[in-house]
């Protein structure tokens, strides 16, 4: 079933992460060959218009060493493991356990297992072209017959349901999350909630998933770091607003 699964998601991808120099964007794909003009990420949208102004309480710096030391470590460090992990996801157990990796890379993979998600695939774009969206799943799973869209957050340590403040009160989101309090993890909720309400308008793929054996399709936020991992199913609440929230990114309210 995993090979099948696989197959049905690498063909039906409708789009690819292009690269140009230091920096890249998504666009469509025809044929598996990247066209046309470049489409939005959702990471900036979410900022501008659905999160508070006011930043929730930082996790806790944890590595040691001068590697990931000054501004943006933190960001480096998650993008090398999101990169290992992507490579890595498609080899068997037995290839991974013979691959270099840093520590958060083989920390992931072990609470994939510990969770009972075996990992088929990495960076899956998703595409609304529509819309003008379009995003990256970091890890495509399978857990039986259910198929899994994780999320991944390596090194968010401490508290991460602590909210942002606003003159002493409770900061909370914009609509259509606007019941949802400003923290690091209504944050990446809302990220895997735009997610997963674009590969849910992939109709065609749902119907070739199906047919290879997958009755179920659900979102999970993955955190992993130093002192171990934390998963989080993406609750109905969030996943029915997934289409307003998507609405809201492209300025519609």
């Amino acid at each position: 079933m995993e090979s099948r699964v696989r197959v049905v998601i690498d063909l039906t991808a409708p789009g690819r992460f292009v690269r140009a120099g230091k920096f890249g964007c998504f666009k469509k794909t025809i044929n598996g060959r990247a066209t046309g003009a470049r489409l939005r990420g959702i990471t900036k949208l979410l900022a501008e218009r659905i999160f508070s102004v006011h930043q929730p309480p930082l996790g806790v710096k944890q590595w040691r060493g001068s590697t990931w030391k000054g501004e943006g470590g933190g960001l480096r460090r998650g993008r090398v493991v999101d990169a290992q992990v992507c490579r890595l996801a498609r080899l068997t157990p037995a290839q991974r356990e013979d691959a270099s990796m840093l520590k958060l890379t083989r920390l992931t993979f072990a609470s994939l297992e510990f969770h009972g998600l075996v990992p088929i695939s990495g960076q899956r774009v998703v595409v609304d072209d529509v819309l003008n969206l379009a995003t990256a799943i970091d890890l495509v799973c399978l857990r039986d017959n259910t198929l899994v869209l994780v999320e991944l957050k390596s090194g968010y340590a401490g508290d991460r349901g602590a909210s942002a403040v606003i003159n002493g009160k409770v900061a909370t989101m914009h609509a259509p999350l606007k019941r949802a309090n400003d923290s690091n993890l209504h944050r990446h909720l809302s990220q895997l909630t735009a997610t997963v309400a674009l590969f849910d308008a992939e109709t065609d793929t749902l119907v070739r998933l199906k047919q290879a054996g997958v009755q179920h399709v659900e979102g999970v936020l993955l955190y992993v770091d130093d002192a171990g991992s934390e998963l989080h199913t993406l609750p109905d609440w969030w996943r029915r607003r997934g289409d307003a929230v998507l609405s809201r990114l492209c300025g519609d309210s």
